[in-house]
């Protein structure tokens, strides 16, 4: 599996974020890095690092503390994930 840090895409992703219009009513911050949401059809198996799971980033509400999810693959629909 390829190794895949966040400081080499994060100009990417800045990039595509400034593309999107995301509705909401105040200013984001960027969060620096991954998160890796898993995913399963029970509640009790969903256990950290156990079965597929989902990369995102995130975008943190300055005022409101609300964290906003979006899919790696859906701001940057052409990076290749191994």
């Amino acid at each position: 599996m390829t190794e895949l840090k966040f400081e080499n895409i994060k100009n990417d992703v800045l990039a595509a974020l400034n593309k999107i219009e995301i509705d909401v009513n105040e200013s984001l911050t960027l969060l620096e890095g991954f998160v890796n949401t898993p995913f399963a059809s029970d509640l009790a198996l969903v256990r950290p690092h156990d079965g597929p799971s989902i990369p995102m980033i995130a975008l943190l509400g300055n005022k409101s503390g609300r964290i906003h999810l979006f899919a790696l693959k859906a701001v940057l629909p052409d990076l290749e994930l191994k």
